[in-house]
């Protein structure tokens, strides 16, 4: 079957430039849809536009779409799309039929530096320009397959990006999404889907035919479920240069860590070589720790495998440890190189480590839109089924979501204190009823309870929104109670919380679904007052 790869993205993303260097790549014809509407009409796209108006250009397209690759695809074709061709839901429709899309995202400043002055009908006025860019980003997003970002990168390195993804996709292209996660320390490729475990065997060949050497960090129980496949696919035996933790919450400490770095030694790791961290967030925390701290960084690969890692901790390059003091007081921002999430890895997951990852689910829903938390509140049957179309779409959309707020704040010194979201009381729980008792998820859903308490008193955040959060949790299986400890033991926690800054607590809350406030200063007695909410 030949091969198809469509690139959209909004008007200045490149996809012209960017197409014709892919096709040259990968051997295939490249086609402009915009160019080849003018070849086939014989009018302007700008004199249609006067003429008839934008729906009947959009109609056109679609007409384009359903012959074009007939006509034109003899091994392989990558297709430049119009700016809105993915507004009309038809051509939406060819093209998930057809094969991949990927998303050439740019930021509205830099796309109207590239078409100022055009003669686009679209590129008029800068305040309808950047209106434009608004409405379609979610549609973008939302249709695409692989996200690529192409700020202050050249054609060709985003070009080779693309062509690796396709050879590195082999026969699963079309049916895996992706994103690369571009930050100023290091830039991480999120590729994900079913059967995405597939895609190791590839990118480890890559890595030995280097010269260097592949290692696996996991836990005992993971190791049960997934260990011999992804032991095969990276080309070691079972239980060659493979280090295998006890799970739970305890064993992210120093003193594993200490033993992690004694193992990597013994092994005579060297920097060029490939730390696998596959499992959930202790294992994905303690092995990142363990690769940016040795050898002063190694490569470093996550493959989680619990819901909780998939769609936060195995995004956006946090890494630490626990201390008896406070969760993840010592760590660094350490990208990964790859990290591949196969939904299928959630089958094995016990219900209670599953549902731990639906707290996080339920508060990006709460931070991204009102549709969003929508779409979640109809998809709850199907979640707590685990139906795995359900998963890898909710998968997919919290990737991307915190991908985007990781690469505009990287650090933590701004944006990024949003996904705190009802961490404040998490960790001050998790601390005060001992690591390993509570769920980091499970406590993450209460704390969501308690912020949204705090956000109407503070924020004016409508009561409903609590309401239906709460509903949200019971029919997620998460909890909305709990005996709290002592008021002082949450106070001690909540003090030692690394989130404290100014001597408030960096308070994270919401003035409605979708409109985050972050650097709140709320007393320490206020948050403990709104607990109440929680009290079993």
């Amino acid at each position: 079957m030949a091969a198809f790869l469509a690139l959209t993205g909004f008007m200045g993303s490149g996809k012209t430039s960017v197409g014709e260097a892919v096709a040259k790549m990968l051997g295939w014809e490249f086609v402009d849809l915009d160019q080849e509407f003018v070849r086939l009409t014989g009018c302007g796209i700008s004199q249609f536009f006067a003429d008839h108006g934008e729906a009947a250009f959009r109609s056109k397209e679609c007409e384009l779409l359903e012959t074009l690759p007939d006509q034109k695809r003899t091994g392989g074709l990558v297709l430049a799309l119009g700016g809105g061709t993915l507004e009309s839901p038809g051509a939406v429709g060819q093209l998930r039929r057809k094969g991949g899309l990927v998303l050439l995202s740019v930021d509205p400043e830099e796309a109207w530096a590239r078409v100022e002055g055009s003669d686009r009908p679209l590129a008029a006025d800068r305040g309808d320009f950047d209106a434009l860019w608004a409405r379609r980003k979610s549609t973008y997003e939302s249709c695409a397959d692989i996200v690529m970002p192409v700020a202050g990168r050249d054609v060709e390195e985003v070009a080779g990006d693309i062509a690796a993804l396709v050879r590195t996709a082999g026969e699963h292209w079309g049916s895996i999404w992706g994103r690369r996660v571009a930050t100023i320390q290091r830039s991480s490729l999120v590729l994900g889907g079913k059967n995405a475990l597939d895609l190791l065997a590839g990118e480890a060949r890559s890595v030995r035919e280097k010269g260097a050497s592949l290692r696996l960090l996991t836990d005992r129980n993971v190791m049960d479920s997934w260990g011999e496949q992804v032991s095969s696919a990276l080309g070691l035996c079972a239980a060659e240069s493979t280090k295998i933790l006890s799970p739970g919450e305890t064993t992210k400490s120093v003193r594993h860590l200490e033993e992690c770095w004694e193992w990597l030694a013994a092994e005579g790791a060297r920097r060029d070589d490939v730390l696998v961290a596959l499992g959930g967030g202790v294992v994905g925390d303690l092995g990142g720790f363990v690769a940016a701290t040795y050898h002063r960084g190694v490569s470093l690969w996550q493959v989680p495998t619990s819901l909780l890692a998939q769609v936060d901790s195995s995004v956006g390059g946090k890494t630490a440890v626990n201390l008896a003091a406070g969760k993840n007081l010592v760590g660094s921002f350490y990208q990964p190189d790859l990290v591949i999430i196969d939904p299928q890895t959630l089958r094995t997951l016990p219900d209670y480590e599953y549902r731990n990852g639906l707290g996080e689910v339920a508060k990006h829903a709460l931070l991204i839109s009102e549709e969003a938390f929508r779409c979640l509140e109809a998809a709850a049957p199907r979640i707590v089924d685990r139906d795995l179309d359900t998963l890898n779409d909710i998968v997919k959309t919290n990737v991307n979501f915190k991908a985007a707020v990781v690469e505009d704040d990287e650090r933590e010194s701004g944006r990024r204190a949003v996904l705190n979201l009802g961490h404040t009381t998490a960790h001050a729980l998790e601390a005060a009823v001992g690591y390993g008792t509570l769920g980091h998820g499970h406590a993450v859903a209460l704390g969501l309870l308690v912020a949204l308490a705090v956000s109407e008193r503070t924020l004016g955040l409508d009561r409903s929104v609590r309401r239906r959060t709460g509903e949200l949790l019971a029919a997620l299986g998460l909890p909305t109670s709990i005996r709290l400890p002592r008021a002082e033991a949450i106070r001690a926690a909540m003090a030692h919380d690394k989130k404290a800054v100014a001597g408030s607590t960096g308070f994270v809350g919401l003035r409605a679904v979708g409109q985050p406030v972050w650097g709140l200063e709320v007393p320490l007695d206020a948050l403990v007052e709104a607990m109440e909410v929680i009290e079993d």
